[in-house]
């Protein structure tokens, strides 16, 4: 592993910092070539736009560290702009994976779901009948890519670089692992597999409506010719990854004093959630968490050996 670590020491990176630049710089390297192979067209203008964005960040952050003038600053910059990079190199290639190749395995886990006794619609109609919790529960699921902003500004800003590490590696880990999984067993959620009454959607109006489930089935089955970030929608169900995020950033911001009990709120709110508002089958919930643990449990295993190692300090103190 000496080359990790001349590679990082010339570069002015953090193992972590370096293992989601390596693994989106190979997301790039795939994105570029299956559009290529695919002749898919994309919206350039705004593509350009996210990495006007988040690189100068990474060079704004590198600044601050080489010039030791806030190595907080440096953290919380380098890892704002990784994550920007990140998301959008990986939501561009989960939708390459367009169209589907194989059946989805919906029917199958929706066979489970019933023998759990849990059924979509039903669990539609019941959440219609309190309109206000369901409109609370619908902004906490918005919320999500941007509590992980957020929270990477917070832990870098704040000092708490271990944590800030093992919640990005486990969020590297946890997205390139879901997505992989996807592309071999495709899964839509029971929004492509029912319906509700228009009454019902109409209360809920969920941002996953019936529009989305149609227009997902359509390019799940033809493909998108043209893909721009602002159109990106999700098309995984199984697991949640909206509920990998959820459980991840409970964990990273456990130990905040005050942000700590926020996320806590925001994120339960946000669990059965996913059910109303995503779309989702009740086995995504269980499966999300399973592959949250494994991220976090690989994550903690290697930030923890890296920081040993590379004799890190888990807390940077401010200058």
């Amino acid at each position: 592993m000496h080359w990790k670590a001349s590679l990082c020491e010339r570069l002015h990176l953090k193992p972590t910092e370096f293992l989601m630049g390596l693994v989106t710089l190979s997301a790039l390297i795939v994105d570029i070539a299956l559009v290529l192979y695919k002749g898919v067209t994309l919206d350039l203008p705004a593509y350009a736009g996210i990495a006007i964005v988040g690189i100068p960040m990474i060079i704004v952050g590198l600044y601050y560290r080489m010039s030791e003038r806030s190595e907080r600053i440096a953290s919380a910059m380098i890892c704002s702009g990784m994550f920007i990079l990140f998301s959008a190199c990986l939501s561009l290639f989960n939708y390459l994976m367009l169209p589907l190749n194989r059946p989805t395995i919906d029917v199958s886990i929706t066979a489970i779901d019933a023998m759990l006794g849990f059924n979509w619609p039903d669990v539609m109609a019941f959440a219609a009948q309190f309109p206000t919790t369901v409109y609370i529960m619908k902004l906490a699921y918005m919320s999500t890519m941007p509590q992980l902003a957020i929270l990477v500004v917070i832990l870098g800003l704040s000092g708490r670089a271990r944590d800030l590490h093992i919640m990005l590696t486990s969020v590297t880990v946890t997205a390139t692992l879901t997505i992989c999984f996807w592309g071999v067993f495709p899964t839509l959620g029971a929004k492509s597999l029912y319906n509700v009454s228009p009454e019902i959607w109409q209360i809920i109006n969920p941002p996953v409506n019936r529009e989305y489930a149609l227009e997902l089935i359509k390019i799940a089955r033809e493909g998108a010719a043209f893909i721009t970030p602002s159109e990106i929608r999700g098309l995984i169900a199984f697991p949640s990854y909206h509920a990998v995020l959820s459980f991840t950033a409970i964990y990273a911001a456990w130990n905040l004093k005050i942000a700590g009990p926020i996320y806590l709120l925001i994120n339960l709110l946000i669990l059965p959630g996913i059910f109303i508002h995503g779309g989702h089958h009740f086995l995504d919930l269980p499966a999300g968490f399973l592959m949250f643990a494994f991220g976090t449990w690989l994550a903690r295993r290697a930030v923890n050996d890296d920081y040993v190692r590379y004799n890190l300090p888990g807390y940077i103190i401010a200058k």
